[in-house]
């Protein structure tokens, strides 16, 4: 198998299985519960494919890439298989193959696992295409998508039943499960809308949303942003916001308490193990530019974003 077309397979995996859970469910419940885990367990295999690479440093990077849009402007859709992307996919992918077979168990005679599987899956797969995505566009796409299945796996139990209500004991609040997603999909979007104009002033001066050519174009369009006093640190912290959000960095932190009112594998896989690592994974993939941008081009101003990341990271812990 091709590092390539291992990871598509990573990618759309899930998403097939998200596709056919709801015809597994009309043949049996047992054959929806296993095919469902099956893909996820697909997608962890074609990431642990990826790995021998790790060792091969000289083969990196990889992309592939099919024409998407051409006209106004020319974009495309494919993949970055580089060790970053290695690394996070794979901790993407075993470990959301781990938390699916504990669900299993966990899920048993629930009346809307069917749904539970779909957005599970879809969660996985929205996931994987942020993380392997090899322009910025897509890498947006997979970033809200990830917001939005974070949002109905939260507000899963949307009936609001009063055992599934968090928070307490009386005189403190309680929070419903149908409240405590509207809150995440709202605190997360906020930054997730501040990081896209981030990335169109990226756009804007670069020309491309393409990572690579982003990377080795820095050194030109850093100073000419540079030029402009204040235009960096206004970039850095809008791009920085969006990891902000989904990592639950001060201001953006309120939403992740609440986001407990899902079933418990929902907070071992979005909340422990993966959509709170997506910023993380954000900062370290826009950090490169930055590097460039200051150490090779000499843009003073570059080193605002290591500023702007480090003092939000202090200031949360």
């Amino acid at each position: 198998m091709s590092p390539a077309f291992s990871a598509w397979v990573c990618i759309f995996a899930p998403l097939v299985g998200m596709v056919l859970t709801p015809a597994l469910a009309k043949m049996s419940p047992k054959i929806r519960d296993y095919g469902a885990v099956f893909f996820a367990f697909v997608a962890a295999f074609a990431a642990l494919n990826l790995l021998p690479l790790l060792f091969h440093p000289q083969a990196l990077p990889i992309e592939h890439a099919v024409p998407w849009l051409v006209f106004p402007i020319e974009i495309s859709f494919g993949v970055l298989i580089d060790p970053l992307s290695i690394i996070v996919v794979n901790v993407v992918a075993v470990i959301s193959a781990i938390i699916m077979v504990y669900c299993i168990g966990y899920m048993k005679g629930d009346p809307a696992q069917t749904r539970f599987w779909m957005w599970m899956n879809a969660f996985i797969g929205s996931m994987v295409l942020l993380v392997l995505s090899n322009n910025l566009l897509f890498l947006f796409i997979g970033w809200k998508l990830v917001g939005v299945c974070s949002y109905g796996l939260i507000g899963f139990y949307y009936k609001d039943e009063r055992k599934y209500w968090i928070g307490g004991p009386a005189p403190n609040a309680f929070v419903t499960p149908s409240s405590a997603c509207v809150k995440a999909l709202v605190v997360t979007g906020v930054g997730d809308m501040l990081m896209l104009g981030g990335i169109l002033i990226m756009y804007y001066y670069s020309g491309t949303l393409n990572v690579r050519e982003l990377y080795e174009t820095s050194v030109i369009w850093i100073p000419q942003i540079a030029a402009s006093p204040g235009m960096i640190i206004l970039l850095s912290l809008l791009l920085i916001a969006g990891p902000m959000g989904k990592s639950a960095q001060f201001p953006f932190h309120e939403w992740l308490p609440e986001a407990m009112a899902g079933p418990g594998p929902v907070s071992a896989l979005i909340h422990a193990a993966t959509m709170v690592k997506s910023g993380v994974y954000l900062v370290a993939r826009l950090l490169p530019i930055f590097y460039y941008g200051y150490w090779v081009a000499g843009a003073e101003e570059a080193m605002a974003f290591f500023h702007v990341v480090a003092w939000i990271g202090a200031f949360t812990a």
